[in-house]
């Protein structure tokens, strides 16, 4: 069994409250993991100290009425439940055409985290409109999925969402992606690549949900 550890959120969400490029950790907070698996750090990154941990079992999101909460969540379902009208708020593609700029392509990622053996395995979503530009007609909104297993090579801290992406944020929280955002074509090209180099991460790319 997985359970959530990370959530990224790049350019997307309703136009009063977007989310340029947002990290919710939920890690290293839970019991320790029974049965670690070996693991490779990431390029210049410090070795882990001690067996991981899950991620927090539970959480609450304390804001005000109208702050996002249901828009959050509707991102997360829209990765986890593509297409289902039947969550929160819905998470169809309707509802999700409304958090997406002309010139946007929003990705919502999420890391998940064995439970006993603390493997991760990263599952997004990416979003644009065909043609740069706002339409009421659903053939021109654009989605794909991706998954891939975090190591040397990609993580979900080094998405390769702008033409520029530092291997690691320079402080924690920040934003590791630097220049022009990559369009939906760019995107994939480059986690291609580094599937190609990488094999180990075992990229997978789809553009239609139900597979």
């Amino acid at each position: 069994m997985y359970e959530l550890s990370r959530v990224r959120l790049y350019s997307i969400g309703p136009a009063g409250a977007r989310y340029a490029d947002t990290v919710l950790d939920l890690r290293g907070v839970g019991a320790p993991v029974p049965h670690p698996a070996p693991t490779q750090a990431e390029f210049f990154e410090d070795e882990p100290v001690g067996p991981p941990r899950r991620p927090a079992p539970a959480g609450v999101l304390f804001l005000e009425n109208g702050g996002g909460k249901s828009v959050l969540l509707k991102l997360i379902f829209s990765v986890m439940l593509p297409g289902h009208r039947n969550t929160l708020g819905g998470a169809s593609s309707g509802v999700l055409r409304k958090f997406l700029l002309a010139d946007d392509c929003g990705h919502v990622a999420l890391e998940w985290q064995h439970t006993l053996t603390g493997e991760l395995v990263v599952v997004g979503k990416a979003s644009e409109w065909r043609g740069r530009q706002v339409s009421n007609d659903p053939r021109k909104f654009a989605e794909a999925w991706y998954s891939f297993r975090p190591g040397p090579g990609l993580s979900l801290d080094n998405l390769p969402v702008a033409e520029a992406t530092s291997v690691r944020p320079p402080v924690e929280g920040a934003s590791g992606a630097r220049g022009r955002r990559r369009t939906m074509k760019g995107f994939r090209d480059a986690l291609t690549e580094a599937g190609k180099a990488y094999p180990h991460l075992e990229v997978v790319w789809e553009e239609i949900h139900d597979r």
